[in-house]
C-alpha cells in the first residue's frame, strides 16, 4: 500500500505471496502481479480502504508519511510490516537527524525555519514528503505551507542511495545507488531514477554503516530502510534524509534467490533473514516524465526501444497522461554506471520521438 507499488508488489509475487496492492496508479505489470488492486485515495482511511479485505498483513509503501494517525490506527486492525508511526516521525525529526549524523561523522546542511533572505541556494522542504515532491528553490517555495516544514542550504555535489536491511542479527548493506539528474524535470527535485554501483569508497560506506547501526540501536526499527546522502566536491558526506521503508533504488538489487520483500517480512518477524546476496550485475533505472499530455501507447515505444531496455510502471494503452506526470520506468543493466547512464539516456530519447502529444493524429 503506497503511491507505487509495481516494485514491491512484484518481489512479494516472486516470493510466492498473493498480493493485494492500493497505489495511484495501477499500471498494467503491478496488476499483473497482483490478484487483486483497488485506487489508493485520499478521500478515504487507509482503515476503510481495507475494509472487507482479506489480508493477511500489511506493507507500507512511500507516499504514506503525511497520513501517521491512519497508519497508528490501521495498525490496530492489520498486521503491518514496517516502520510504526512513532519510528517515522523520529527519523523525518531533522533535529534528531542532526545528532544521529554527528555519531557517523556526517555533514548537515544548515536550515531555518523564516524565509532566508536572499533566498539563493536554499530550498524549502516540507515535512514527511516522498520522492522529492516536497523540496521547491526557497524563492518559488509554495504560498501555504505547515508549521513543521523549513528551509534548508542546498548542498551541491553527487547524490546517492544507500539501502539497508535491520533484523535482530545486525544491519545488512543492500546496495547503493547514484542518483540520475536532468534539467527537463516536471518538479526541479522529482525522484528521476538511480544506477546500482559497485561499492563505494571505504570511508563513505564506513561511516554510513555507522550511522545505520545507530539508527536501528536507537528506534528498534526491523526491515528495509534508505539513506540519502550527498557527497560534495570537497568529498564531504552530508546526510539528506532517511526512509524507514522500500525505497525506489531497491529493486535494482533484487536479484537474488531470495527477495527483498520477503527478507523484509522475515526481519519484521523477528525471523532469521537469509544472507544478502551481491550481484556482479549493475542495473539502473530512469523514470520517463512527459512535458506534454499524451496517450500512451504501448506497443509502438515497446518497438522502438532495444531489447535489452525493460519497461515497467506499464499504464493501460490509450491512458491520459498529463503533462508533468510520469509515464513509465526504463531499466537497462551494463558493465559499467557510465555504460547503463548512456544506454537510458538513448532510451529516453527514442521514447521521446515515439510518445506523440495528446491531439496530434
Amino acid at each position: 500500500m503506497g503511491a507505487t507499488a509495481r516494485a514491491a508488489a512484484q518481489s512479494a509475487r516472486r516470493s510466492g505471496l498473493r498480493v493485494a496492492a492500493i497505489d495511484l496508479f495501477g499500471d498494467r505489470d503491478l496488476r499483473e502481479a497482483c490478484d487483486r488492486w483497488s485506487p489508493l485515495r485520499s478521500d478515504r482511511s487507509l482503515a476503510e480502504q481495507l475494509a472487507g479485505a482479506s489480508v493477511d498483513a500489511v506493507v507500507p509503501l512511500g507516499g504514506l508519511e503525511s497520513r501517521l494517525l491512519e497508519l497508528d490506527a490501521l495498525r490496530k486492525t492489520h498486521r503491518l510490516f514496517g516502520a510504526t508511526a512513532q519510528q517515522i516521525r523520529q527519523l523525518n525529526d531533522p533535529a534528531w537527524l542532526d545528532r544521529a549524523a554527528e555519531v557517523a561523522d556526517l555533514a548537515r546542511p544548515p536550515r531555518c525555519t523564516h524565509k532566508p533572505s536572499p533566498t539563493s541556494g536554499w530550498l524549502f522542504k516540507r515535512a514527511f514528503s516522498t520522492g522529492g515532491l516536497g523540496v521547491f528553490p526557497a524563492s518559488q517555495m509554495p504560498a501555504v505551507f505547515d508549521s513543521d516544514d523549513w528551509f534548508e542550504r542546498q548542498i551541491l555535489g553527487r547524490s546517492f542511495g544507500v539501502n539497508f536491511l535491520a533484523s535482530r542479527d545486525g544491519v545488512d548493506l543492500i546496495g547503493v545507488a547514484a542518483s540520475l539528474r536532468s534539467r527537463q524535470r516536471p518538479k526541479p527535485f522529482q525522484y528521476e531514477g538511480s544506477i546500482g554501483l559497485p561499492m563505494l569508497p571505504d570511508s563513505l560506506q564506513q561511516r554510513v554503516q555507522r550511522l545505520a547501526e545507530y539508527i536501528v540501536q536507537e528506534t528498534q526499527l526491523r526491515g528495509l530502510f534508505g539513506i540519502d546522502v550527498i557527497v560534495d566536491p570537497a568529498k564531504r558526506i552530508w546526510l539528506l534524509e532517511l526512509n524507514p521503508r522500500w525505497t525506489a533504488s531497491m529493486e535494482l538489487f533484487d536479484r537474488g534467490s531470495t527477495s527483498l520483500l520477503q527478507r523484509h517480512i522475515a526481519a519484521c518477524k523477528e525471523e532469521e533473514v537469509a544472507a544478502i546476496e551481491k550481484s556482479k550485475t549493475l542495473i539502473g533505472k530512469r523514470v520517463l516524465y512527459t512535458d506534454h499530455a499524451i496517450r500512451f501507447a504501448y506497443q509502438p515505444l515497446r518497438d522502438a526501444l532495444p531489447d535489452a531496455i525493460e519497461i515497467a510502471d506499464i499504464p493501460a494503452d490509450s491512458s491520459e497522461i498529463l503533462a508533468g506526470a510520469p509515464i513509465c520506468t526504463l531499466i537497462a543493466s551494463g558493465p559499467s554506471p557510465r555504460e547503463i547512464a548512456n544506454r537510458l539516456a538513448v532510451a529516453r530519447q527514442i521514447s521521446q520521438l515515439i510518445l506523440e502529444p495528446l491531439g496530434s493524429n
